[in-house]
């Protein structure tokens, strides 16, 4: 199959550029064809992805005025052909696109998905499917529908959050039509989903969370409308990187057949943190950021959940008023809680290694697939039933001889707290939980299994849309 990825956010940290690279990546070992298209920001080095600026250029007129873009070609490592649009006026002058608002913004999106598909319509007869990722493509989406009805496309959504929100007066710059505008505005991603052969969401737990009668998100009826065009796809994670009996973020290695190197991970995080070494002690791990909801609902039980027999170590991006009340929590335990804040990968590399429990509470959105990270490390996760995260995790029973985490029912202090207590006595049970652990650090969290949910996506977007 030949296939077109309309990647936005391509080299940015963002989740949908990562996933949008390990998936061309795995799809073209799958044999099939695979190219990129992004636009070329200022940080891209195009010396050092071998690129080759080509002499013809796209010239468009757009918001009123003409336009003119280079384009970049090249072919990286796994062999995914890379096409990259440039203009330094509104893409060179920006690290990615933000979805903030404002006509810079809006120029920005609406240059890249014009540019796009004109780029696409000089070359449909190479493409079987074109597969957008993120609320950005939505645009370029939106633009296939009427100029180039003929070719199927996808569009996946990795947090239906971010929106791409706009005034009415930024019309002319995106140029998405009706179909975009709503009460408070111009929305690119319903442009998007309303133009889509097939929408996918990160988890079917998620898609079915968006398209339920009683769900509050401002694109909520757009989802219901949408009906079996929507599925769950469940991301992997890259094996190779996330590996811990290569990893070296971790102090010793180990694998489902030896956890002896996981002990030692625990006693060095224990160390290194201050906190009494203590194998016989729980240790949870909770990583996020000061705007999640879930990091605020587990400060929130810290109290009580803090006179137990546990240590809890939480790893806080971003600053502010959550910040402070972990800070309040240590200053009571000291020896049973740790806080660390910033982005650092290798110490998040460390947690986990180091952790006999991983809790995720909220995330609605699976932003980054904590859950399977925590499993291929041994550490269960903790995530709420109705969350994002909950199509991995099978709750586990009192024996331990089934599940492969722990799920909690309500989005509440009580529920969460209760969880986490089970959580604890069920480490107690030592042997049994050591089983369980080997148990999930080998169940398959791979791409080459997303590859083949992908793969009838795609053949359902092309049976569609030739119905």
């Amino acid at each position: 199959m030949r296939i077109l990825f309309i990647a936005p956010q391509a080299f940015t940290s963002t989740r949908d550029a990562q996933d949008a690279a390990t998936l061309a990546k795995v799809l073209r070992r799958a044999d099939h064809a695979v190219d990129l298209l992004s636009p070329l920001y200022g940080h891209i080095d195009t010396v050092k992805l071998a690129l080759a600026r080509r002499l013809t250029k796209l010239e468009f007129d757009l918001g009123g005025r003409p336009w003119s873009c280079e384009l970049y070609t090249g072919r990286n490592p796994d062999g995914v052909d890379l096409t990259f649009i440039g203009n330094e006026e509104v893409l060179l002058s920006a690290d990615s696109l933000t979805g903030e608002g404002g006509q810079l913004e809006a120029s920005r999106i609406g240059v890249f998905a014009k540019a796009a598909t004109e780029l696409i319509r000089q070359n449909a007869d190479n493409y079987d499917i074109v597969h957008a990722h993120g609320w950005a493509a939505g645009a370029v989406v939106a633009r296939l529908r009427s100029a180039l009805p003929d070719l199927p496309t996808v569009l996946t959504v990795y947090d239906a959050a971010e929106q791409g929100r706009f005034d009415s007066a930024d019309a002319d710059w995106l140029e998405l039509g009706e179909q975009a505008v709503d009460e408070a505005g111009i929305t690119v991603l319903k442009a998007g989903l309303l133009s889509a052969d097939q929408v996918t969401a990160l988890s079917p737990n998620y898609a079915h969370r968006l398209q339920r009668p009683d769900s509050d998100h401002p694109l909520g009826q757009v989802f219901r409308d949408l009906g079996s065009k929507v599925s769950g796809v469940r991301h992997g994670i890259d094996p190779a990187f996330w590996n811990p009996a290569t990893d070296g973020h971790l102090p010793s290695r180990f694998d489902p057949f030896d956890m002896d190197g996981k002990d030692k991970c625990k006693a060095e995080l224990q160390h290194d943190l201050t906190l009494p070494v203590r194998s016989d002690a729980p240790l949870f791990g909770a990583i996020g950021h000061v705007d999640d909801e879930g990091m605020a609902l587990l400060a929130k039980i810290g109290p009580d959940f803090l006179r137990n027999d546990v240590q809890l170590v939480v790893q806080l991006e971003g600053d502010g008023e959550l910040v402070a009340i972990y800070e309040e929590l240590w200053d009571q335990w000291p020896d049973r809680i740790q806080i660390k804040t910033g982005n650092d990968e290798a110490f998040r590399h460390a947690l986990i290694g180091a952790s006999d429990f991983i809790a995720v509470p909220g995330s609605e959105a699976p932003s980054d697939n904590i859950q399977m990270l925590a499993q291929r490390y041994g550490a269960l996760p903790i995530v709420h039933r109705e969350g994002g995260l909950a199509d991995e995790v099978v709750d586990c029973e009192a024996s331990l001889k089934t599940g492969s985490g722990f799920l909690y029912d309500e989005p509440t202090t009580r529920s969460l707290l209760a969880t986490m207590q089970r959580a604890t006595a069920a480490f107690a049970n030592n042997k049994a939980f050591r089983e369980m652990q080997s148990r999930v650090m080998r169940l398959d969290h791979s791409w080459e299994r997303t590859t083949r949910l992908y793969e009838r996506a795609y053949r359902d977007a092309i049976a569609a849309h030739r119905s």
